[in-house]
């Protein structure tokens, strides 16, 4: 029961999600200085139905008849480029953070921290208490750059810190392909996997962001590989490994509690087939760990500033925030019932909370009253952070200042190149898009939960940021995820189509 739930409410997004990528795009553009901005332009439907048959050709040779080429040299193809240009991207762009933004802050709070002050804390952190994971890791890598490499500029400092980024990423990206031999044995939808990742440009295009986003994501991935593996094996470590990596994914980004939630789902039905005193011991340690670690960093400087950050604003303002209309689009950032009512308030969560059940009911009863505007809210809303296909990725590096002039690679991908690249991902997020919807009927013939793991997680992300706060950066890491399964998806189409044509 619980497969086609999660099976059936993927299938209608991704329905949606395709109907919307092969007939429109949404674009961020730069016309709003104090944030993202997003227009939505109809698609040339022709020539996506010209490209979206020619790629499906190639991918069939590939899937058929290249039995010659091996997994692991293509492997070796993805990370190598990935590192190659993802350095040449961080050198290239050489990108520093506004100081309006949170990426600032966090990252200076980091370094004034790693210094031994911590006078600038107060304010923000008193808002937004879950942010201290991310400021700690930054901070221990800020020491080890200091202690290994004093008195270089602080831009050198960022830099790297982006170059870990992308390690971050790579190690995401490893324990996909890891999680995809482990679902599925096929070497050819191997292939296909590490050829979609191989085409995804976007995130490392990401990794010149210095926010919780790529490393959470990665330690959410290890976690997930190493669940299956303490499920197909058994051995304890697994489960151990697996309870760290979702609790330094938590610390780093209180979002991948969606990871929590589906691990924790999965794990728990699994229970329910097969009860194990150790698997249930494991899966409560792997609870309390997380549970306890996230708090951790918040604890730790306390102590050390003598500030009494508190509960900071709370998630019901979010869910506010994502139920109104925001700057850029439907339910997108705006600071009304967050950090303005937050101050309002007096810093008092309790009252702040109040105020945003408040604006929920409220706007609960206008689109309860006002069904074709509860629609268009929301559908504009899902559009706009998924089917913008660069992911914030683009716009991130083309509004932030850098250290000195941008070089070519920037310009040939975020400026004079910028049509020509977002083209390249638009054809690729519908194919991505598509891989996924074919992977469905496939899923739900087989009816096995370890399985759908990844199709829950997106699902997760899906429902919560159609209801809390909007942004298509936050999209991408579950767009990440999409790659294997829409991998899956595509080989069940291939496998059909041989049939037919034989």
């Amino acid at each position: 029961m619980g497969v086609y739930l999660i099976l059936g409410l993927l299938l209608v997004f991704m329905l949606l999600l395709c109907l919307s990528a092969y007939t429109e795009t949404s674009y961020l553009n730069t016309n709003n200085i104090s944030g993202e901005n997003i227009d939505i332009y109809a698609d040339n439907i022709f020539l996506n139905a010209i490209l979206l048959v020619l790629a499906i050709c190639l991918l069939y040779i590939l899937y058929h008849y290249t039995d010659f080429l091996d997994t692991r040299l293509l492997e070796l193809i993805l990370f190598g480029w990935m590192f190659f240009f993802g350095c040449l991207f961080i050198m290239t762009t050489k990108l520093a953070a506004p100081v309006y933004s949170d990426s600032f802050i966090l990252t200076n709070s980091a370094m004034e921290a790693a210094e031994g002050e911590y006078y600038n804390m107060g304010s923000y952190f008193a808002r937004f208490p879950f942010q201290l994971g991310y400021v700690l890791y930054c901070e221990i890598f800020f020491r080890a750059m200091l202690l290994v490499l004093p008195g270089l500029p602080q831009g050198y400092y960022y830099l790297a810190l982006q170059g870990v980024n992308l390690l971050w990423l790579m190690l995401s990206y490893y324990a996909l392909i890891r999680i995809t031999k482990l679902m599925v044995s096929d070497a050819r939808v191997h292939k296909l996997c590490l050829v979609l990742m191989l085409l995804s440009l976007q995130p490392l295009m990401s990794c010149t962001f210095l926010y919780g986003n790529i490393p959470a994501f990665s330690c959410g991935c290890v976690a997930v590989w190493m669940f299956l593996l303490f499920i197909k094996q058994g051995r304890i470590g697994f489960a151990l490994i697996c309870a760290l990596s979702l609790s330094l994914a938590v610390c780093l980004k209180l979002n991948l509690m969606i990871f929590l939630v589906a691990i924790g789902g999965v794990w728990f039905v699994e229970l329910v087939k097969k009860f194990s005193l150790r698997s249930c011991l494991c899966l409560v340690l792997a609870v309390v760990c997380v549970l306890s670690i996230s708090k951790l960093p918040q604890a730790i400087y306390e102590k050390r500033s003598g500030y009494d950050f508190g509960e900071g604003i709370p998630m019901l303002g979010w869910l506010a925030m994502g139920m109104s209309e925001g700057h850029a689009a439907a339910g997108w950032y705006k600071e009304d019932h967050t950090v303005t009512a937050f101050k309002e308030s007096g810093n008092d969560p309790v009252a702040t909370g109040e105020k945003a059940k408040a604006v929920i009911r409220e706007r609960a009863e206008f689109f309860a009253n006002d069904k074709k505007e509860a629609l268009r809210f929301f559908s504009e809303k899902l559009r706009s952070q998924w089917n913008e296909p660069s992911y914030d990725s683009i716009w991130l590096n083309q509004v932030f200042l850098s250290f000195s002039e941008k070089g070519g690679l920037y310009s040939f991908f975020c400026d004079k190149g910028q049509r020509l690249t977002m083209s390249l991902m638009n054809q690729h997020q519908q194919l991505v898009f598509l891989g996924v919807l074919l992977s469905i009927p496939a899923l739900i013939k087989k009816r096995d939960i370890l399985s759908c793991i990844l199709p829950l997680i997106i699902l997760g992300g899906l429902m919560y940021h159609l209801l809390f706060e909007a942004k298509s950066q936050y999209a991408l890491p579950y767009f990440i995820l999409m790659l294997p399964v829409a991998a899956a998806g595509l080989a069940a189409f291939f496998e059909l189509l041989k049939k037919k044509l034989a």
